[in-house]
């Protein structure tokens, strides 16, 4: 009875005893890799889930805290033009655009020269009729009835 009482206590102690994470393949740190230098995300909430890895493997992975990001990694800020100046049309464009209908609205009017004559074709080769089936009796016509009776 002692060693029933004794194997229930330790069980759940023994699993307190091991250091790292408790997995199958050995622990979930080889899964993910440590970043040697800060990652920055584009958006608010992309940067709030890489600071919650990275957090997450320095807690629970013992991972150092990642080095500050050299600048040679970050990219060259984007130069801001002014858009391009919206072009004026030219005086006989603005007369045009208004004297004639838009190119959707035009209607084309078909020429009156008629069509030329198709070249000669031969004519297909003749095709030969039917046999003509032998005459039916009236039982069958009465058993299997078609359409041409």
């Amino acid at each position: 009875m002692r060693v029933v009482l004794a194997a229930i206590i330790t069980l759940p102690l023994a699993a307190c005893g091991h250091g790292g994470p408790a997995s199958i393949a050995g622990g979930e740190c080889r899964i993910f890799e440590r970043p040697q230098y800060e990652v920055l995300g584009r958006q608010p909430y992309d940067q709030d889930w890489i600071d919650s890895q990275v957090e997450g493997g320095v807690g629970g992975c013992n991972w150092k805290r990642p080095a500050q990001r050299p600048p040679a990694l970050d990219a060259a800020p984007v130069r801001q033009t002014a858009p391009a100046p919206i072009k004026r049309k030219s005086l006989v464009r603005r007369i045009r655009d208004r004297v004639l209908p838009p190119a959707s609205a035009r209607i084309e009017v078909a020429p009156d020269v008629p069509a030329p004559a198709p070249p000669y074709a031969p004519a297909p080769p003749a095709i030969e009729p039917r046999p003509v089936p032998p005459p039916r009796s009236a039982i069958e016509k009465l058993l299997q009835p078609r359409d041409d009776d």
